[in-house]
């Protein structure tokens, strides 16, 4: 039978250094069975257990693991517990002998000492039939071949995979049937700019917007609205910012974040608001003023348009 609960802690006399308990769970176990064991150290505050108080072996058994762990056991005591793991590896009624424990920090103390515990290892072999004592083995009859039914596991997985696989292409090919036309490519937008940069596309639209002569037949509106348009567009281009359906007055910070001048974005917003004017306060400025409008483009152009690189400098050109 199995020993049940942990041994009582010896009272300690009066001036004593220390006692100490020993218990080891179970104490009924086969060969090789871990037995969870227990040391538990009182002692006056200030004592320590002495590094290797413990050992590999104890008697016959072996230490496989274990550390200690310290808490305060009140009234200036302090508890000290070793909780490991131990074997044995003959049969038998054992004995784990007492256990003496070092105490170190605290002048003349003695060491604490536990009381042996009885542990029996039986043999992990069924014992012997007393009544087959004296009488040949005899081997037992052969058992039948043993049958092992066929696993088609793999074989499922890999017809679901192939089924999937089909019911995919199957989905595909009817998409591809009812939506081809509607999913053709769509050709790619214009540009706007005609492969050229901006400035040169500029140029050529304000020349060709004077060409038109629009303001000298009285088309004022339809002038403003293609200037406005086309300092909008350029600006887009040059900029890389979208201010075809911004407002006059949503213009500005877009430019000067993307790093317009900031004389040339003033510039740019008043000439749009100059065009607003036509379009919405009915303004008629005459042809020469049209005019002029077209020149305040271009110095808006100018600049704003990219710094033209400098040519690198014949070698000797300038040479005495």
């Amino acid at each position: 039978m199995r020993a049940a609960g942990l041994l009582c802690l010896a009272l300690l006399a009066p001036g004593a250094a220390g006692a100490a308990t020993l218990d080891v769970k179970p104490r009924e176990a086969t060969v090789g069975d871990p037995l969870a064991a227990t040391i538990v150290v009182e002692a006056p505050a200030g004592a320590s257990v002495e590094e290797g108080a413990i050992g590999a072996e104890l008697g016959k058994f072996t230490v496989l693991s274990g550390s200690w762990a310290k808490t305060d056991a009140g009234a200036g005591r302090v508890r000290w517990t070793w909780t490991g793991t131990l074997a044995a590896y003959e049969t038998g009624d054992l004995t784990l002998p007492a256990l003496t424990i070092p105490l170190a920090g605290v002048a003349g103390a003695e060491p604490a000492r536990t009381e042996p515990v009885a542990i029996r290892i039986k043999s992990v072999l069924p014992p012997e039939d007393p009544s087959a004592q004296g009488k040949p083995l005899e081997p037992a009859d052969l058992k039948p071949p043993a049958s092992i039914d066929p696993d088609f596991t793999v074989l499922e997985k890999a017809l679901a995979v192939v089924g999937v696989l089909l019911l995919a292409a199957a989905i595909a090919w009817w998409l591809h049937r009812r939506y081809a036309a509607k999913l053709a490519a769509v050709p790619a937008p214009d540009d706007p700019f005609h492969r050229v940069p901006p400035h040169v596309w500029v140029y050529e639209e304000l020349k060709r917007l004077l060409d038109r002569r629009l303001a000298e037949e009285g088309k004022i509106d339809l002038f403003f609205a293609e200037l406005s348009r086309i300092v909008k567009q350029y600006l887009s281009g040059r900029y890389r910012v979208d201010l075809m359906e911004r407002t006059t007055g949503e213009v500005t910070p877009p430019l000067l974040q993307a790093g317009a001048p900031p004389d040339a974005v003033r510039a740019a917003r008043l000439l749009l608001e100059r065009c607003d004017l036509v379009k919405f306060a009915r303004v008629r400025p005459d042809a020469a003023r049209c005019r002029a409008e077209v020149e305040d483009a271009y110095r808006i152009v100018d600049a704003t348009r990219p710094a033209e690189p400098s040519l690198p400098r014949e070698e000797g050109r300038g040479a005495a």
